[in-house]
């Protein structure tokens, strides 16, 4: 390796100087601006130009211009949105009447598209024993709202007479029967006072065919003694008994 006075230099390259003692180099030169939108556009104003615009409601109230730069006159205009025009039509008002009926023990009561309540009272019931009724509740399709009883039971509701007797021997709290085939529409055992419920999505359809206006209701007693249970069912009707 050969001695560091000969590696080392005695003279700047070519075309490098050591600077001054003292120096301060000049500050770079600022760049640009960078112009706005809207700024530095080439294009001229015409003053009398006219566009082909459909009737409009603008006016000097509404109007809204604006200016690039300091020439005075506007190149952006928003205008409001047309008024809204109305177009001629028809209103149609369907209205669904259900009829007043009675059957068995229940009773409806009706009048337009509104709720009708079905009461029904069962023959003296031992602890354990059941009452099977057919209910004509005055609409193939309904909607249950509510139900309330003057004691313990519980209360199941089908769309056919081959569900309900299927579903007879089932204890309460237990899953269905397969062959069911998805005919139950309600099951509630109303247990603690006050003996009411609410339903908030339940409908029901009467499957026979021909299709008819019948509910299917088998009520259970669950109390500790024998009663004759009185039910109030309030129901919906969503179609036509017809």
């Amino acid at each position: 390796m050969p001695p560091l006075s000969q590696t080392l230099r005695s003279s700047s390259p070519p075309g490098f100087s050591p600077a001054p003692s003292g120096y301060i180099p000049a500050p770079p030169s600022p760049q640009a601006p960078v112009p706005l939108p809207g700024e530095g556009n080439s294009f001229t104003a015409n003053r009398f130009i006219r566009s082909p615009l459909p009737p409009i409601n603008a006016g000097p109230d509404s109007l809204r211009q604006f200016d690039d730069g300091d020439t005075g006159i506007p190149r952006r205009r928003l205008l409001p949105l047309p008024a809204p025009t109305s177009s001629g039509g028809s209103t149609v008002t369907n209205t669904t009447v259900v009829q007043s009926a009675q059957s068995g023990g229940s009773s409806v009561t009706s009048t337009g598209l509104q709720t009708v309540t079905l009461n029904y009272v069962s023959p003296l019931l031992n602890v354990g024993a059941a009452a099977v009724q057919s209910l004509n509740v005055a609409s193939k399709s309904y909607q249950l709202v509510s139900m309330t009883a003057n004691g313990p039971c519980e209360v199941r509701i089908y769309g056919t007479a081959i569900a309900q007797a299927a579903d007879f021997s089932r204890a309460a709290y237990a899953p269905l029967a397969a062959e069911l085939n998805n005919n139950m529409v309600t099951d509630v055992v109303l247990d603690t006072a006050p003996y009411k419920w609410n339903w908030q999505n339940r409908c029901g359809a009467n499957q026979d065919s021909p299709q008819a206006s019948i509910a299917y209701l088998t009520v259970f007693n669950t109390g500790s003694g024998p009663q004759n249970l009185q039910i109030s069912f309030v129901v919906l009707p969503l179609e036509s008994a017809s």
